[in-house]
């Protein structure tokens, strides 16, 4: 009779946490997912919001990029999936645009600073 019981015993689901705020989740993810750059982070320029940011590179010839990305938060299905994982975060960083190379950073600087995006939520 055991073994029927084993057999059909359902196992309890896990304890998913509830979503939090999205303003915990902009504090949670500053910083976040830099690591995962095959190129060198040389720095990193946060919008006021901290919901954005501009992601400087430098690769292994020395030429300059930079991206743009943003917060993207979970929805509920998608967390429930992913929070199985022990270091489940509720948001991700995804790119919105990248840029071509650069020979020095004061170019890339300049150029990253005439885009639409920057001049409304960097300064």
């Amino acid at each position: 009779m055991n073994f029927f019981k084993a057999l059909f015993h359902k196992e309890k689901r896990k304890e998913i946490p509830p979503m939090p705020p999205w303003s915990e989740i902009v504090e949670i993810m500053y910083d976040k997912s830099l690591g995962s750059f095959v190129d060198e982070v040389v720095s990193v320029v946060y919008s006021g919001d901290r919901t954005m940011r501009y992601v400087i590179l430098k690769d292994k010839k020395g030429h300059f990029t930079y991206q743009l990305e943003t917060i993207y938060q979970f929805y509920e299905y998608e967390w429930q999936y992913i929070c199985s994982g022990a270091d489940a975060l509720p948001a991700m960083w995804k790119s919105v645009r990248g840029s071509g190379l650069f020979a020095y950073e004061t170019d890339l600087l300049k150029e990253m600073r005439s885009e639409p995006e920057y001049k409304q939520y960097f300064k």
